[in-house]
C-alpha cells in the first residue's frame, strides 16, 4: 500500500515538473543522433528512426476504456506483460552500475548512492530515447519503466535507513530527474559541446579533465547508436543490453 502511495505521489509530481520542463525545439519525435567517426569531434547527425506502427498502422492494443471493459482478462494479462518488459528494461539500465567498475574508477567516482543514481538514469535516458520514437507502445512502456524507477530508489533509501525527509528527498529527486533528462535532450540535438557538459555536472560531478570527458562522450554516442540500432520487438521487451560497448 505505501509503495502504491509512493507512485502515485510521484505520478503527481511528475506531472506538475513535466508541466514547467520547456524542452528545445526537437520537440517532434526525431532526436538528433552522431554517428562517431573516429575523432567525437568530427560527426555527421541523423535522428531515430520511427521504426514503430505509427498512424494507421498502430498495432497497440487497448486503445480505449472500451476495449479494455469487453476483454478485461485480456487487458490485464497484456498490462502484466508490459510491466514486466518495463522490469526488464530497468534492471539492465541500474545493473550498469555494477556490471561497469571501470566507470567509478576511471573517473574516480564515490561509490554511494548519488553515482549509481546518476549513472542509472543515464542508461535510462538513452533507453527512453528509443521508446520515444516507438508509438503507443514506447509510451506505454516508458511509463512502466518511470514506475520501476521510483519503486527501486524508495527500497535503496530505506535500506540505507532514511526516515526523515524522505517525501522532500523524493521531491528533489524526481525534480532532478527530469532537469538531468531535459539536459541530455539538449545535448542530443544541439551538439557534442551541450552533451558534454551535461555529462560533466551530472556524471563527472563537474571534475575530471578533458580526456576523461571525452571517453565519456565517446561511449554515450556509441551506447546511443546501439540504442537505435536494437531490434524493435527485442527493444520493446526489454531484451536489449548496453553491453556490448565498452569505455
Amino acid at each position: 500500500m505505501q509503495r502504491n502511495i509512493c507512485i502515485r505521489g510521484v505520478r503527481a509530481l511528475a506531472r506538475d515538473v513535466s508541466l514547467r520542463a520547456t524542452l528545445p525545439r526537437a520537440t517532434s519525435n526525431r532526436l538528433d543522433v552522431c554517428r562517431l567517426k573516429g575523432d567525437p569531434a568530427h560527426v555527421t547527425h541523423r535522428g531515430f528512426s520511427t521504426s514503430g506502427p505509427v498512424g494507421d498502422r498502430e498495432s497497440f492494443p487497448f486503445q480505449n476504456a472500451f476495449s479494455k471493459f469487453v476483454n478485461p482478462y485480456g487487458y490485464i494479462k497484456w498490462k502484466m506483460n508490459r510491466i514486466d518488459c518495463a522490469r526488464e528494461g530497468y534492471e539492465m539500465c541500474a545493473a550498469q552500475y555494477d556490471k561497469m567498475p571501470e566507470l567509478i574508477e576511471e573517473f574516480k567516482l564515490p561509490n554511494n548512492f548519488q553515482t549509481w543514481y546518476q549513472i542509472t538514469l543515464l542508461h535510462i535516458w538513452m533507453f527512453n530515447a528509443r521508446l520515444r520514437v516507438e508509438g503507443l507502445d514506447g509510451k506505454e512502456m516508458k511509463q512502466e519503466l518511470f514506475d520501476h524507477i521510483w519503486l527501486d530508489v524508495e527500497l535503496k533509501l530505506h535500506q540505507a535507513g532514511v526516515k526523515s525527509g524522505f517525501s522532500k528527498i523524493m521531491t528533489n529527486l524526481v525534480s532532478g530527474y527530469y532537469g538531468v533528462s531535459l539536459a541530455y535532450d539538449e545535448g542530443l540535438y544541439y551538439g557534442d559541446a551541450i552533451l558534454a557538459a551535461a555529462l560533466w555536472r551530472n556524471i563527472l560531478d563537474a571534475n575530471g579533465d578533458a580526456t576523461q570527458l571525452e571517453r565519456l562522450l565517446i561511449y554515450v554516442r556509441k551506447q546511443l547508436k546501439r540504442v537505435e540500432e536494437a531490434d524493435r520487438s527485442a527493444f520493446l521487451e526489454g531484451k536489449f543490453t548496453f553491453d556490448g560497448v565498452k569505455l
